[in-house]
């Protein structure tokens, strides 16, 4: 079929946009070619935004703040998930990569909710929050906590000078190193989300010194995994968050790939008792997390920043400045039995404090394939993917706001102290679109993690039987 015009305007179809999306590829493949082959033209990548189409091919996603997160968008209507993650100015620069309308017959209607309403009923309440200024943070709430969480780091310190040759204050001030390193990481998360500052610098320069000094995670790192799960939450093969094979499987869809596994006889021996493994593997993902934030700079340096735009020199020092403060501290108060005692305690304890939180804000909860989630409106998707835990003071501090994980994720640069009064606006417009909205306790949430990781184990057992 040849190319279609109206007025002077291209037309698209849905098939030309999909078949855009290389099935082989990945951002990172893009912008190399852009940048190793200039004179060569790269083919178009297509999404979709308020109906018009945008080709993101060439260097795009070597300079896009965002990095390679809106290859997740590739392919379909990103309209919602553009207007979650950019101001508004930002549509100004779209005109640079217009290359088309959607054909007038290709045009859909978002059947979500009752009377196809759900969107219209999202963007007046997005509306709401802007009118009712809750998109701005109070500095000095903001300040209090790091104030808090900073007297929690000092109070470790403090026990592991005075009480150097006692076994519990050693483990007293591993909890309070972890317990710190989480709260640490609950703020970087609000600053990388530039929930608190309008000036993107001061959310990054406060988020490199929470993220990185302080807790030792790269913030680029993070926010290249973690814009890409809220991108698309639960969705398999795209979101990172549930990619924890070879060791968890959190859906019957992660089991099809054992045989692409190059170590897949490992895969069927954890996932075959995964529930039992669960709380073990929590100990040491603080370490492996850390490592693979120094690894993706590390990798980030060799490519030349084709994956995410960031500086790896000031990631790498400040994360060398974290990791020298913290085993200097260790071998400085400590005698070498004691401080390697301290190490790995601490790592372990925030390993089960950070998993503890946010496993429970979306595992467990549904999985979609990237054909079930591609007709899920976007912040649809992110309240059936989404578990709340009740609020209250100690819940609202020990998740840092996530725990209302759904307001988190349909409008996430909103600050957390104002989620509360938008918590009541969610749930009426779920009731009135007959949207299952989930709320449970904290234990009850990490009961029903453990459960999915059973039953998918039990599928995995009959899988193994059969063969």
């Amino acid at each position: 079929m040849g190319t279609q015009q109206v007025n002077g305007v291209r037309t698209f179809t849905w098939k030309e946009v999909t078949e855009s999306v290389p099935k082989k590829s990945n951002a990172h493949a893009i912008a190399s070619h852009a940048l190793l082959h200039p004179d060569s033209p790269a083919p178009p990548v297509y999404t979709v935004i308020s109906d018009k189409v945008y080709d993101l091919s060439g260097d795009f996603f070597s300079w896009h703040p965002g990095g390679g997160v809106a290859f997740s968008q590739l392919g379909k209507d990103s309209t919602d998930a553009f207007d979650v993650f950019h101001p508004v100015e930002t549509r100004e620069m779209l005109a640079s990569f217009y290359v088309g309308d959607l054909a007038a017959d290709q045009i859909r209607k978002d059947p979500t909710g009752v009377n196809g309403g759900f969107a219209e009923d999202v963007a007046r309440l997005r509306a709401e929050i802007e009118s009712k200024g809750w998109y701005a943070s109070s500095k000095v709430w903001y300040a209090r906590c790091i104030a808090q969480t900073l007297a929690i780091c000092a109070t470790a310190v403090f026990i592991l000078a005075r009480f150097p040759d006692s076994m519990v204050g050693v483990l007293a001030s591993a909890f309070l190193v972890a317990l710190f390193w989480q709260q640490c990481g609950w703020l970087a998360h609000d600053f990388a989300h530039h929930q608190v500052f309008q000036n993107r610098y001061w959310n990054n320069f406060v988020g490199y010194f929470l993220g990185n000094v302080c807790q030792g995670f790269s913030v680029a790192w993070w926010k290249h995994k973690h814009c890409t799960h809220h991108s698309v939450p639960n969705v398999h093969s795209g979101d990172p968050d549930i990619n924890t094979m070879p060791f968890l499987a959190w859906s019957e869809h992660a089991l099809e790939g054992f045989a692409d596994l190059d170590n897949g006889a490992l895969a069927k021996f954890f996932v075959t008792y995964q529930p039992l493994f669960y709380f073990p593997l929590l100990c040491v993902a603080r370490a492996n997390w850390a490592l693979s934030s120094i690894l993706w700079n590390v990798k980030d340096v060799s490519v030349h920043g084709f994956v995410f735009p960031t500086n790896s020199l000031v990631e790498l020092s400040t994360l060398a400045a974290h990791w020298a403060a913290y085993i200097g501290s260790a071998f400085y108060f400590l005698t070498p039995g004691y401080a390697l005692v301290w190490l790995l305690c601490s790592q372990a304890f925030c390993g089960v404090l950070l998993a503890a939180v946010f496993s429970v804000n979306h595992n467990g909860m549904p999985v979609y394939t990237s054909a079930e989630a591609a007709d899920i409106n976007f912040y649809h998707l992110a309240i059936a993917t989404g578990r709340d835990v009740h609020t209250s003071t100690f819940n609202d501090w020990f998740t840092g706001g996530l725990n209302m994980q759904i307001e988190h994720h349909m409008f996430p640069v909103v600050p957390r102290h104002n989620l509360p009064k938008i918590q009541s606006r969610v749930k009426a417009l779920c009731a009135k679109h007959e949207i299952p909205y989930h709320e449970t306790t904290l234990a009850n949430g990490l009961y029903e993690v453990v459960a999915r990781l059973a039953t998918v184990s039990k599928a995995a057992r009959k899988g193994n039987k059969a063969q």
